[in-house]
């Protein structure tokens, strides 16, 4: 995983307002491709081959929890470390369609 994504999600799971884990990095293309099949994943040009993408799980209870109202929460909070860190990140739960709120990425303008 690039670098800086890990910095942002190191800091960020120290004071985070649940508690996460990282779940899957980088992905070598059978992976990708695995998911893919599956429906898990849209396409087979993942920014996780690059190590420039990361999921998260939240965990409650002793479990992953898949609130998305929970996600929204940790998001917010990882994205303020990420301004403080200047690393600029997308949020999965941000975009229009197949909003994927466990994902986070190295944003592309800055991070080819």
């Amino acid at each position: 995983m690039h670098e800086d994504l890990q910095r942002v999600l190191y800091e960020a799971i120290g004071n985070s307002p649940h508690d996460f884990t990282i779940t899957e990095g980088l992905r070598n293309q059978e992976r990708q491709v695995q998911l893919f099949k599956e429906g898990k994943s849209r396409t087979l040009q993942s920014r996780h081959m690059t190590g420039h993408a990361v999921d998260i799980a939240i965990i409650k209870d002793g479990k992953a929890s898949w609130d998305f109202q929970l996600y929204k929460e940790v998001a917010e909070h990882i994205k303020a470390v990420a301004i403080l860190n200047n690393v600029p990140i997308i949020w999965g739960g941000d975009w229009r369609t197949l909003r994927d709120g466990p994902h986070f990425e190295l944003n592309k303008r800055f991070y080819g």
